[in-house]
């Protein structure tokens, strides 16, 4: 019997000692790229909040306006992005893998990947989470986009316009990788 008790035990000391897998997976650029419809640089001119039970009772969604230039093609870009979660302390809403307050303020110059999902009730740009959302900051002078750490398509901090070229050659990668686009 203590024998078995003590099996019992240091088997379940090896299952506590098993390491947790994480929830977001790590991404390089490209692969960040292949997943999604866009990345914009540009300025957050609004922020706003709404209730939808879609796809679960009692979801709180932030929707961002952003106004700036594709990094993909060059065009100008207007647009409403979205991310489950709220910032606002009146929605009493927050996930872990939202993008930050400090990076999503209206004001704020960013870098964000967003993917379009038709199944989303009416349609939505997604931002997917913390690691699509990256802030812009003067350093000396020089716009810096602000890394993400280990794992994400950003790792460090990065020129902005170093940022720029890597986003429009992973793009051409991308769209060689996949063969002619009806023309284009």
């Amino acid at each position: 019997m203590r024998i078995r008790n003590l099996a019992a035990a240091l088997f379940g000391a090896a299952l506590l000692a098993v390491p947790a897998l994480a929830a977001i997976k790590a991404m390089t650029l490209a692969e960040l790229m292949a997943i999604t419809t866009d990345a914009v640089h540009g300025r957050i001119v609004a922020k706003s909040s709404f209730a939808l039970d879609y796809p679960f009772e009692g979801a709180v969604y932030s929707k961002l306006t952003v106004e700036g230039e594709s990094l993909r093609t060059g065009a100008a870009v207007s647009t409403d992005m979205i991310f489950l979660g709220s910032h606002d302390p009146a929605d009493d809403y927050g996930t872990s893998e939202m993008p930050t307050l400090q990076d999503s303020r209206p004001g704020n110059e960013v870098v964000v990947f967003y993917a379009r999902d038709e199944q989303f009730p009416g349609g939505a740009n997604v931002v997917d989470n913390l690691a699509s959302l990256f802030r812009v900051e003067q350093a000396f002078g020089t716009p810096v986009l602000i890394g993400k750490g280990e794992g994400t398509a950003f790792a460090e901090n990065v020129r902005l316009a170093d940022a720029r070229a890597l986003i429009k050659s992973t793009h051409e990668s991308l769209q060689a990788a996949s063969g002619p686009q009806d023309g284009k």
